[in-house]
C-alpha cells in the first residue's frame, strides 16, 4: 500500500511540476529511514531487550524439549512391559505434550512478534517526528523515504538528503 501511495506521489509531483512551478518551488527531501533508525540508539537497547525475551524463551523451550525426551525415553524402556491399555494413555499423553510444546512455540512467536512491536513503535514514532519537524524548519514540500523501495528513481542532485539534518535533531552523531 505505501509503495502505491509513493507512486501515485511521484507521477502527480511528475504530471503537475509545471503547475507547482508557477505557483511556488518545489523543494523534495529524501531520507533512508532504514540508515536513520539503524543511526538511533534507541535500537540498540530495544534489540537487546528483545534478545533476552527471545533467549528466555528459547531456554523454556529447551526445558520442555528436554522433559519431552526424557518421558518418551521412559515410555520406549517401559512399553514392553505396559498393557495396551497403558500404552495407548503413555502416548496420549506425549502427543499432548508435543501438542502443548507447538502451542507453546507459537504463543512465544506471537509474544516476540508483539514485543518488538512495542518496543519500535516508540523509535519510529520519533523519527518520523523529527523529520516532519526537519521538513517543516527547513521548508520541504515532500520527503521521500528511498529506504523502503518505494521510490524507484529520483534524481539526488535534485532532492536534499535530509538524514544529517534529522541525526542532528535527535543528537546523533
Amino acid at each position: 500500500m505505501r509503495k502505491i501511495l509513493f507512486l501515485l506521489v511521484a507521477c502527480v509531483l511528475a504530471g503537475a511540476g509545471n503547475v507547482y512551478q508557477v505557483k511556488g518551488q518545489v523543494k523534495i527531501g529524501h531520507i533512508n529511514s532504514n540508515d536513520l533508525l539503524m543511526a538511533m540508539p534507541e535500537r540498540d537497547s530495544a534489540l537487546n531487550i528483545l534478545e533476552e525475551q527471545r533467549q528466555s524463551i528459547l531456554r523454556q523451550s529447551e526445558e520442555l524439549s528436554v522433559e519431552y525426551d526424557r518421558k518418551l525415553d521412559l515410555y520406549l524402556q517401559q512399553r514392553d512391559s505396559l498393557t495396551p491399555l497403558v500404552i495407548q494413555t503413555k502416548e496420549d499423553e506425549l502427543t499432548d505434550f508435543q501438542e502443548r510444546i507447538r502451542t507453546f512455540e507459537s504463543a512465544a512467536q506471537q509474544e516476540l512478534q508483539n514485543k518488538q512491536a512495542s518496543l519500535f513503535q516508540p523509535i519510529i514514532d520519533k523519527a518520523q517526528s523529527a523529520i516532519k519537524a526537519v521538513a517543516l524548519e527547513k521548508g520541504f514540500t515532500y520527503i521521500l523515504d528511498v529506504g523502503s523501495g518505494a521510490v524507484l528513481f529520483f534524481p539526488e542532485e535534485e532532492t536534499y538528503d535530509i538524514l544529517p539534518l534529522v541525526k542532528a535533531k535527535l543528537g546523533i552523531q
